[in-house]
């Protein structure tokens, strides 16, 4: 199963393993800063492929990050998404899970315990 980690920069995810679900084959992230890193270092640590979508600002400009979110989105099963409440790259993506039909399962900093 591909699992998309993506959420705030300002927020980190200390033990992804609790909540990534059993049979991950593939973590699929954005590459930034914050839960990104978390993501990154996770896989690694574990032997888990990693997949990151950087934003391509040469083709998109400053629209980049959005449609590199979409990509992210289209490459997994699950997105996983850490949201600080105010991140409108997190509430972007959150959305689009929605309108693409793809599952997502938000968590807030309380949950981050």
């Amino acid at each position: 199963m591909k699992v998309a980690v993506i959420g705030s920069r300002g927020l980190s995810v200390p033990d992804l393993r609790k909540y990534l679900p059993e049979g991950v084959t593939e973590i699929v992230s954005g590459g930034a800063r914050g839960v990104d890193t978390s993501a990154r270092e996770y896989a690694l640590a574990n032997g888990i492929k990693l997949t990151e979508f950087l934003p391509e600002y040469k083709k998109y400009g400053r629209s980049a990050p959005l449609k590199r979110n979409i990509t992210i989105i289209k490459n997994a099963d699950l997105v996983l998404a850490f949201w600080d409440g105010r991140s409108h790259g997190t509430k972007f993506v959150i959305d689009n899970c929605k309108k693409l039909g793809i599952p997502v399962k938000v968590f807030v900093p309380s949950d981050l315990r």
